[in-house]
């Protein structure tokens, strides 16, 4: 189905697309960050009754960790479409896209595209800054394979979900509070970032900067191509191929996340910054190319469809 769908505002951008009361909004806000706390609590309970107890300030990525990740943000991603579905009115496919299908090709152009863009960054800050990404020494050993394919399985789906329930759910619920769409597009960003940050729980100032440009960047990406598949792509590309990585330099062994004050990997992140900018300027060739193509024509028989 393509076209706006009911209860959505077809002049409107994605992300701002729909509005719906200032109290729903709210219910909305509070209940997605708390949705996502509880879920992953209930979720990693299983984990803790598997591996015991982990260092809460610096809990290791085993195999189990980035499962319950990856299943803890996707269930929290179906119940988020769910609450802003029913309490805006529209469909949940409202969630993920405007004036247009959901379209399967774009998110493997963009796969493909952010995937190259995400490990140029990853190679240039291995050159420059070698000691800020915190790679030991390159070792596959059973711990390295099962990690690989706990990301590649797992790290998808927390990706995707977080997309879907920051930009899906947050942006347009943050948005609903001003009839001007400039001020809703602002306000949606700004609030998404500050809560996409708060569950990132670091205390690293560069860190969270990047958290807030990875939001804004994958923001502008809905707002450019009208849908989710861009920033789930992008999203999913940096998460897998930083896992990948991550896991193939830990010695072996699972890597450590530290989130603490001076645990980030300080000015180099602006590489990291500059590769979010430059996904966004490819998505936003890519869609103009679209919009510049011309409408294909369909023969039957002798007729114009």
């Amino acid at each position: 189905m393509t076209g706006p769908l009911p209860g959505t505002i077809p002049e409107r951008p994605f992300g701002v697309h729909f509005r719906m009361p200032p109290w729903k909004s709210l219910v909305i806000l509070i209940a997605i960050p708390v949705m996502l706390l509880v879920v992953q609590v209930i979720v990693f309970q299983v984990v803790v009754l598997i591996e015991g107890p982990a260092d809460p300030n610096k809990p290791a990525l085993t195999p189990l960790t980035i499962a319950a990740s990856g299943v803890s943000t996707a269930i929290t991603a179906v119940l988020s479409t769910m609450l802003v579905a029913g309490m805006a009115k529209v469909p949940w496919r409202a969630v993920f896209r405007h004036r247009r299908a959901f379209d399967p090709r774009r998110l493997g152009v963009y796969l493909l595209g952010a995937a190259g863009l995400v490990g140029l960054a990853l190679l240039v800050t291995a050159l420059i800054a070698p000691e800020s990404t915190g790679w030991g020494a390159f070792e596959i050993g059973a711990p390295t394979i099962a990690i690989l394919v706990a990301t590649l399985l797992a790290t998808p789906l927390q990706s995707a979900g977080e997309e879907i329930v920051f930009r899906g759910g947050v942006v347009p619920a943050a948005g609903s509070f001003f009839p001007s769409t400039r001020l809703a597009v602002v306000f949606g960003n700004v609030v998404s970032g500050a809560l996409f940050a708060l569950v990132h729980v670091s205390l690293d100032p560069w860190f969270v900067s990047y958290v807030f440009v990875i939001s804004a960047c994958t923001a502008i990406m809905g707002l450019i191509s009208g849908g989710l598949e861009a920033a789930m792509a992008f999203h999913v590309s940096n998460n897998v191929l930083a896992g990948i990585v991550n896991a193939l330099f830990a010695g072996g062994g699972s890597s450590v996340v530290d989130r603490g004050a001076g645990s980030g990997p300080g000015a180099s992140v602006i590489i990291l910054m500059v590769m979010n900018v430059l996904v966004v300027v490819m998505v936003w060739r890519v869609e103009r190319a679209k919009r510049s193509r011309p409408a294909r024509t369909v023969r039957t028989g002798t007729s114009a469809v």
